[in-house]
């Protein structure tokens, strides 16, 4: 059985991220009318929605991995076609031809990768929507309730009889919420301390490659300087001292 290529595995993740993103989008903004449906219906909307965006997000990852190892191939590659250009007599040309076609092998990557961050941006600019969304009906619903209670306090339901429900804990529900919501917030924060990491980590291994690469090329141009100049000399005084020719018989 032949075994996927590495951009194939990129391009199948690239789908399926595309695919869950309306998904996720779509549970994010009916998030808010949602929340109007009491009961265990609610929450269990909140968290298919919320599982929705952490699959969304571990997909994000393993397609910024997957970037990141392509990189590192292609740079690998770049390494090994330098190191051909030395053997050939057209050194310049021949390593800007490799610099080209490192560049032209990344095109496909940086834009998947523009595209996550785009992606990432709107989920994160959705998400704050919500909040402000859900803020607002919260502080609509203040008075309400403060209402409900005056009205509670001046007839009392009776606990006892038919169909009676125990008395909601108002502070115990909002803890709850709280929790929730810091603990949304802290996976949040969480991945994109890791995300920002990858990515510094990325950038720092590029560019240390680049560097050595820099460094290797120019040794071997001034390498290939000192040689011609070395054999340029000992031609010279090869002539200086050569015999002289013998004179023409007469």
């Amino acid at each position: 059985m032949k075994m996927p290529t590495p951009f194939a595995q990129l391009t199948s993740l690239r789908f399926t991220a595309l695919a869950l993103t309306p998904i996720a989008a779509v549970w994010v903004l009916c998030a808010p009318a949602n929340a109007q449906v009491p009961g265990e219906g609610q929450q269990t909307q909140k968290a298919a929605a919320q599982q929705q965006r952490e699959q969304l997000l571990k997909e994000h990852e393993a397609e910024r991995a997957e970037i990141v190892r392509q990189r590192a191939l292609i740079e690998q590659q770049h390494v090994a076609e330098d190191k051909l250009c030395y053997q050939k007599f057209s050194v310049e040309g021949c390593l800007a031809d490799a610099r080209e076609k490192a560049r032209l092998r990344d095109v496909p990557l940086r834009a998947r990768e523009l595209e996550l961050n785009d992606i990432e941006r709107k989920e994160r600019a959705t998400t704050k929507l919500k909040d402000i969304e859900d803020k607002k009906a919260k502080n609509a619903a203040v008075p309400m309730k403060a209402q409900k209670r005056d009205d509670a306090g001046k007839n009392p339901p009776s606990p006892t009889g038919v169909g009676a429900k125990p008395p909601v804990d108002e502070q115990a529900v909002q803890a709850q919420r709280q929790s929730e919501a810091q603990q949304r917030a802290s996976k949040q924060a969480d991945y994109q301390r890791r995300h920002d990491q990858s990515r510094a980590h990325a950038d720092q291994g590029r560019e240390e490659r680049e560097a050595k690469a820099t460094a290797a090329r120019e040794a071997k141009l001034k390498e290939a300087a000192d040689h011609k100049a070395r054999a340029l000399k000992q031609a010279q005084e090869r002539g200086k001292t050569s015999a002289p020719l013998p004179a023409p018989a007469p």
